[in-house]
């Protein structure tokens, strides 16, 4: 199969909703009417209740009750209520697939995402389009299992023994989930540095110039993967390669005195994969 086959079966894949391509759009753009956007994502009924019941979650602490999505933008700011709305969007546009454990897969997009942007304030990045590339890190393997499902779920139970996911998908399919999440996100519209990020996740030394958002990225797949395996905070610490850290911007020992941390971090969006 080849990558473009994957595109060409458009009755399979996702779709997203106007305003949310719109806020896409808007992490490259400055200009942008914040009332206008606010008033368009008023009238998707279903983004909006999510929105709604995120704000007004105790992780979000919002010192009065959130009834619109114009009050979300006043107490929460802009770029938290954007980035909600993304995370609403493109979990929204997957539904449920054949052997595929959708929950699992997004409790752990938002792992990576949370990390993410955790990382991004020491790396002195912005924390929303951080986060918004560690939701959608490994989007083509949802690519994947929707397109070729039968070879995906066996792939799956080869990687959950331990074998390369990258390796499995180019000798089995021609591409790899790297590429797919590329793909879309190129044909969403994402701004040029998280379709970069998503390409180079897995190898942010390889990318030139380098740049802060991959490496940050590659940083929070592999704590995400440590905490799954249940390393103590020295292991998480061996796990991170230097050459990540210093595209990042990270000091090792600063780093690691902050691990203690992770133990308390919460996307608090756990509510969009219920």
């Amino acid at each position: 199969m080849k990558l473009e086959e994957v595109f060409e079966q458009t009755h399979k894949l996702p779709t997203i909703p106007k305003v949310v391509q719109e806020l896409i759009d808007s992490f490259s753009n400055d200009d942008i009417d914040i009332d206008t956007i606010a008033k368009k994502i008023s009238l998707d009924q279903v983004i909006t209740a999510k929105v709604l019941r995120l704000a007004n979650s105790a992780h979000f602490g919002a010192s009065r009750q959130i009834g619109s999505v114009q009050e979300a933008v006043v107490v929460l700011g802009f770029n938290t209520v954007r980035t909600l709305v993304v995370a609403s969007g493109i979990t929204g546009a997957f539904v449920a697939t054949p052997g595929f454990d959708r929950k699992k897969f997004w409790r752990s997009s938002l792992q990576v995402a949370t990390l993410a942007k955790w990382l991004a304030k020491p790396a002195k990045i912005n924390g929303e389009v951080a986060f918004t590339a560690g939701m959608i890190h490994n989007i083509g393997e949802m690519l994947i299992h929707i397109v070729a499902p039968e070879l995906a779920v066996k792939i799956d139970q080869f990687v959950e023994n331990g074998a390369d996911r990258v390796a499995l998908e180019g000798n089995n399919i021609g591409f790899d989930y790297v590429m797919v999440g590329e793909e879309l996100a190129r044909r969403w519209n994402f701004p040029p540095a998280i379709q970069q990020a998503l390409k180079y996740q897995n190898a942010p030394a390889a990318q030139e110039p380098s740049d802060k958002l991959t490496a940050t990225l590659h940083l929070a797949k592999i704590i995400a993967r440590q905490q799954a395996n249940d390393a103590s905070q020295e292991e998480i610490a061996a796990a991170l390669p230097a050459d990540s850290l210093a595209i990042a911007g990270l000091n090792p020992a600063e780093l690691q005195e902050k691990l203690i941390e992770i133990d308390e971090l919460s996307s608090g969006l756990e509510e969009l994969i219920a």
